[in-house]
């Protein structure tokens, strides 16, 4: 099965998170954002020509980043420990998309990426719905999810490119750590040829 790239796009999302405060959302973005420009930090230290300069880098990176990651570890231990008192402020932790996304990354978030997965899709559903549109998902294997899109949005090309940005938000704020995923049942693209998309979070192409 052939499947043709989409590009990441940072075009606002087709749909708002109002669950935090003001500016969550961009704040969000920002936290993405940055989450590339390490990626590509760290691919540059490996690049470096100079040996003691490329391990130097690295580690001061992996140094930086085990220092954050524990900040993180002992926040939750801390909150962990207050028990039932402690519980309301831990589920807001865990459901702050920015905090979510930074636990994510060191590997703290207790919550398994098919459970994530399906509060993307649950999230994202009613906004398909109310374009006559909705979202199955086909499989996840290996951390590589399938979905396959329906209703209205298998005859309308615009309507189809929609529901793909809103899956894609939903999933870089849920899943940024999936491999990647494909979307079947997209509308047939200008020339009449049908049209699938396959996508890694965080990665431009």
């Amino acid at each position: 099965m052939t499947t043709t790239p989409v590009a990441p796009t940072r075009d606002e999302p087709p749909f708002k998170d109002n669950s935090g405060p003001p500016g969550s959302e961009r704040t969000l973005n920002d936290v993405l954002e940055q989450s590339r420009k390490l990626q590509q930090l760290v691919q540059q230290a490996s690049e470096l020509r100079d040996p003691v300069a490329r391990a130097l880098t690295q580690q001061c990176l992996q140094a930086l980043l085990s220092f954050y990651g524990q900040g993180l570890a002992r926040v939750l231990h801390l909150v962990g420990n207050r028990g039932a008192d402690g519980e309301p402020v831990l589920e807001n932790l865990l459901n702050d998309p920015v905090l979510r996304t930074l636990l994510l990354i060191h590997g703290l978030h207790p919550v398994d990426l098919p459970t994530r997965l399906s509060q993307a899709i649950q999230k994202v559903r009613p906004y398909m719905e109310s374009h006559g549109g909705s979202v199955e998902l086909l499989s996840l294997e290996s951390d590589f999810a399938r979905f396959r899109l329906e209703g209205a949005c298998k005859t309308c090309p615009s309507s189809s490119v929609t529901m793909e940005l809103a899956l894609r938000s939903a999933i870089e704020e849920f899943c940024p750590d999936l491999a990647g995923f494909e979307v079947e049942g997209l509308a047939p693209a200008a020339d009449g040829k049908p049209t699938e998309g396959s996508y890694v979070p965080g990665h431009s192409r």
